[in-house]
């Protein structure tokens, strides 16, 4: 029976693992593209207009805050899922800094307390 759970409980603990990192990776992504549109016009002999790109900038800051929220809400559900893990009595299995769960009590959204983690882009 433990077997069961702990199978039935695996591709959860992979899948809430892939949906923060993949956050994380459109986080960056859209950091890298807005960077690039402000050195676009930058760029010497482009003769981009000095507001070219803006209203597409604007939209991404709106998007990558709108990112970082669902990132919050995601870490939350992870914290979650982790108290649902010790109720059913399913040892935390360690596998390193690559799977940190977060702490058992999710935090608020207006706690900010949290340490962050650098993320690696591939």
């Amino acid at each position: 029976m433990l077997n069961q759970r702990i199978e039935a409980a695996r591709p959860i603990a992979k899948k809430i693992h892939e949906v923060e990192k993949s956050l994380n990776l459109t986080m960056v992504q859209m950091g890298e593209l807005m960077s690039s549109i402000a050195s676009a016009r930058l760029a010497p002999g482009t003769r981009f207009s000095l507001t070219a790109g803006m209203d597409a900038s604007e939209k991404l800051i709106g998007a990558a805050a709108q990112t970082a929220r669902c990132y919050r809400e995601v870490v939350e559900a992870h914290a979650h899922l982790a108290e649902d893990r010790e109720d059913a009595g399913l040892r935390a299995v360690s596998l390193g800094d690559v799977f940190e769960c977060p702490p058992a009590q999710a935090r608020g959204a207006d706690d900010m307390s949290g340490s962050l983690r650098i993320v690696e882009s591939a």
